[in-house]
């Protein structure tokens, strides 16, 4: 009859190792799927572009299609006035803000708020520049020049793809199965060491 030196793991603690080795590697897996958000992927103007005339309209696109309930894009020109008109209008992953017709160039900061397709609010501002209109050629030298508006600098905020981040209290998930799974193994390397 063979028998098992001191101190060596019998079947029920290397079963437990086993185990415990296999309940890691899933929660392993399965974390990133549940902490991945939907995100801004593009938009049209592009961020920080220069764009020769001023757009109709502006477009967000998302990594996945968003809701439609609380959908808000606010889109102000270099005065700090709005030049967006009416409300957002969400087509899938994407969302279309149309714009009044404003001629003035330079800075046009956009400011967004969506629900992402899992609930998520997602939030962020981007800006883009309108060039100047060309001077009208045959002007009289009697016409006055007229200085060109200071573009102002954009205030700090979120980066244009900013969304929050991973949801409250699943960073606890996999810590807490480890925890619990090495708890039963060293229980069941214990027993196993008193029945020998």
């Amino acid at each position: 009859m063979s028998r098992r030196r001191p101190g060596a793991p019998g079947p029920a603690a290397r079963t437990a190792v086993v185990l415990a080795a296999a309940v890691l590697t899933l929660l392993g897996t399965g974390t990133p799927a549940a902490r991945a958000h939907d995100r801004l992927v593009a938009t049209v103007p592009a961020a920080d572009a220069t764009v020769p005339v001023p757009p109709a309209q502006v477009e967000l696109e998302f990594s996945a299609p968003v809701q439609a309930l609380g959908a808000q894009v606010v889109v102000t020109g270099p005065d700090g006035a709005a030049v967006s008109r009416g409300a957002p209008q969400v087509r899938g992953a994407t969302v279309v803000q149309p714009l009044a017709v404003d001629p003035a160039g330079g800075l046009h900061a956009v400011a967004w708020r969506v629900t992402s397709s899992d609930g998520h609010p997602l939030s962020g501002t981007l800006a883009f520049t309108v060039a100047p209109a060309p001077a009208v050629a045959g002007a009289g030298a009697d016409t006055p020049a007229v200085a060109a508006a200071p573009v102002p600098a954009p205030s700090p905020g979120p980066s244009p793809g900013s969304s929050p981040g991973s949801s409250p209290g699943s960073g606890w998930l996999v810590p807490a199965a480890a925890g619990v799974v090495v708890v039963a193994a060293t229980l069941v390397l214990l027993r196993s060491r008193r029945r020998a």
